[in-house]
């Protein structure tokens, strides 16, 4: 038999980057019977880039269930570190008491285990550029993959999340050139709308500007302050931009709560789709009923956008 061994800390240390808060949950050992469980037949190391003729690349998580069409991205990426791992541990029926990968595929849904150039040799304008180059190749391979290319969300904790929401918010005036060619005659879709048409994040950084500069914990930082601003979701919500769901604890004490609050006051201001949920007393990462509620929520957030109409009218509640 195929068996995975799969050492799980909290979501695979925030996301396989490794930045969590000093207490971490302790590691579990799960072992994993991938021919017990074949929800899934996996394509791995997607190749979507280059640079410095190195390969970037995503596994792709095809469901042996009937497809929807719909697909989501699950950004692997802790403190702007995006570190391999088996792509058969997202078959697992929980990640640190997640269990939205393994809901996804069940349903129909495409996962995709999105990776980008890491720190320290990568900073954070790098990671952005990565990963909009992955969406761009998503788009590209939707007819050969069976995606719909209007239809892909994003998820992801901390600087995962931060990334998800990157995506997000290009649309409007930040929608690229070639996205709004490649929509040229579709009246169904406006052309300056986000490549992605959901966003899922837990606990992210929204604002760069004052971190930036010199840090051993986070040398993905140390970048020309000049382009904060550029590489901040926080600055670039306006109209266009994908609904977003964010999740955060009260005791966060690597990211502040401020960050979830403050993006989604400025989605509120542009009038644009966003839910905010609060944990009371969890911090830089969740466990246990807190983790579970998350996931269900993430779930529900991408079955409302992903499945439904343009404006998320014919899906189910979020709680």
């Amino acid at each position: 038999m195929a068996w995975v061994t799969v050492m799980l800390t909290t979501a695979v240390a925030i996301a396989a980057g490794g930045a969590t808060e000093p207490a971490t949950r302790p590691v579990d050992d799960v072992a994993v019977d991938v021919e017990s469980t074949p929800i899934a037949t996996i394509e791995p190391d997607v190749i979507y880039g280059r640079v410095d003729a190195l390969a970037l690349t995503y596994d792709l998580l095809k469901p042996t269930a009937e497809p929807n069409g719909a697909a989501v991205i699950f950004m692997v990426s802790g403190g702007w570190n995006s570190r391999w791992f088996d792509p058969r541990m997202a078959l697992a029926p929980e990640v640190g008491g997640i269990s939205l990968v393994r809901d996804l595929l069940v349903d129909g849904y495409h996962v995709v285990i999105l990776r980008h150039g890491s720190a320290p040799r990568y900073k954070v304008p790098d990671a952005v550029d990565h990963v909009q180059q992955a969406i761009r190749h998503l788009r590209t391979e939707a007819e050969a993959t069976g995606i719909d290319p209007e239809r892909i969300g994003s998820f992801g904790l901390s600087a995962g999340g931060h990334l998800s929401l990157m995506l997000a918010t290009q649309g409007g005036s930040d929608a690229p050139r070639t996205l709004r060619r490649e929509r040229i005659g579709d009246e169904a879709v406006r052309a300056d709308r986000a490549p992605i048409a959901a966003a899922v994040a837990w606990f992210p950084p929204v604002e760069l500007g004052g971190l930036v500069g010199p840090s051993d914990a986070f040398p993905a930082l140390d970048f020309d302050p000049a382009l904060a601003e550029r590489v901040s979701p926080l600055r670039h919500v306006d109209d266009g931009d994908a609904p977003v769901l964010l999740m955060h604890g009260t005791r966060d004490r690597l990211v502040p709560i401020a960050a979830s609050e403050a993006m989604k006051a400025a989605y509120d201001d542009a009038g644009l789709d966003a839910e905010y949920h609060v944990f009371e007393g969890a911090g830089h990462g969740f466990q246990g009923e807190d983790a579970r509620r998350s996931s269900e929520l993430a779930k529900a957030w991408f079955d409302r956008w992903l499945l439904a109409d343009a404006d998320g009218d014919d899906a189910p509640d979020a709680d």
